[in-house]
């Protein structure tokens, strides 16, 4: 479980960046929203991985 949670840890690091990056260039604001959509769909998978521990 430790191991799921720190790659999606890492997941989020990666989908924060290319968030970042598209904020940079500006190339597609579909893209950007589709980037928001998968760090918030991270962060609960992440919420969800800390509930399971307990």
């Amino acid at each position: 479980m430790l191991k799921l949670s720190l790659m999606l840890t890492e997941l989020l690091k990666l989908s924060l960046m290319l968030t970042e990056l598209l904020k940079l260039s500006l190339i597609d604001t579909e893209l950007l929203k589709l980037s928001l959509m998968l760090t918030e769909l991270l962060k609960l998978s992440l919420i969800l991985t800390e509930l399971l521990k307990l």
